[in-house]
């Protein structure tokens, strides 16, 4: 007889849903780093397009997190910028649809 592994722990996405927005943020980073590691893996993407998507990932999560707990912003905690070499059509057009709030 197997079990089904969810059923013993829930998963990050069943903790996020129940309206802990520090829980929610952290399982949208999760899904967001095992896209980002799905696309890696597929395309054999850079090893410094790699890392620099994934430091500024990081960087992202550090602000939302600490303005979740409405912290101040603090460069020590803050890892440093880093920009990418080039910005796909597809990450631009979410960008641009983000920042406008559209289709929410």
């Amino acid at each position: 007889m197997s079990t089904n592994p969810s059923a013993a722990k829930p998963d990050i996405s069943e903790v996020a849903s129940r309206g802990d927005p520090q829980s929610l943020a952290r399982g949208a980073m999760d899904d967001v780093a095992l896209i980002v590691g799905a696309a890696v893996a597929l395309h054999h993407l850079d090893d410094d397009l790699v890392w620099t998507v994934m430091k500024r990932l990081d960087r992202v999560r550090v602000r939302l997190l600490r303005d979740l707990r409405g912290l101040t912003q603090d460069e020590k905690v803050e890892p440093g910028p880093a920009k990418p070499p080039r910005v796909h059509a597809a990450v631009e057009e979410f960008l641009v649809r983000n920042r406008a709030g559209m289709g929410e």
